[in-house]
């Protein structure tokens, strides 16, 4: 079972493997190796590719199989979702957006 703490820090881990930016308050990565370089990813879909658990699609489909893979829950899923999109600005959403922005040093 993946925690918040542990997807932070998988997440830490990825800052190599991706270009990390924010475009229109949206958290995104570009894959800088492999087959899959140069294609966009969000926090969750890039976990997931990083542990090497399958590339997924940055819709909510993907980031929902993503989820499943590395083990989160439906809720840490779409608390991830929310914090990558910035959609509230209140609560936890905000809380796990700057933990993830600290963490990924954007």
């Amino acid at each position: 079972m993946m925690t918040e703490t542990k997807f932070l820090m998988a997440l830490s881990k990825t800052t190599g493997a991706y270009k990390w930016q924010v475009n229109n308050n949206t958290i995104t990565g570009v894959a800088k190796n492999g087959k899959t370089k140069g294609q966009v990813f969000d926090p969750l879909t890039a976990v997931c590719r990083s542990t090497g658990n399958g590339t997924y699609s940055n819709n909510s489909r993907g980031r929902k199989s993503a989820g499943k893979k590395i083990g989160a829950t439906t809720v840490l899923v779409k608390n991830v979702e929310a914090a990558t999109k910035a959609q509230s600005n209140r609560g936890n959403c905000q809380t796990l957006r700057g933990k993830m922005r600290q963490v990924l040093g954007v």
